[in-house]
């Protein structure tokens, strides 16, 4: 067995783990629940999800704000007056 643990993976008692004078048919050995990465993993794919996602909502929303620079009509305005400039077509 490789590793110091495959024994008691494998369901062996390791007699100088049991007390003197202790029955080993009613030795239980315990061991901890081998560690799940699941949870780490989830939440990384989570966040990194997240961020990618506030990306393109900013990039969506300021191309619209570009778009929409572009369309507008220019306006000079002061003391309550508003001046829209707009372009006319020659000969009309």
């Amino acid at each position: 067995m490789r590793h110091p643990d495959a024994q008691l993976r494998a369901g062996h008692r390791p007699a100088h783990l049991i007390p003197p004078g202790t029955d080993p048919r009613n030795v239980v050995v315990v061991q901890a629940p081998a560690r799940s990465y699941t949870g780490p993993i989830l939440l990384t794919i989570t966040i990194t999800g997240g961020i990618v996602i506030v990306i393109i909502v900013a990039a969506i929303t300021f191309q619209m704000a570009m778009a929409a620079a572009a369309a507008a009509v220019p306006t000079v305005g002061g003391a309550g007056v508003t001046i829209k400039l707009a372009k006319t077509r020659k000969g009309a």
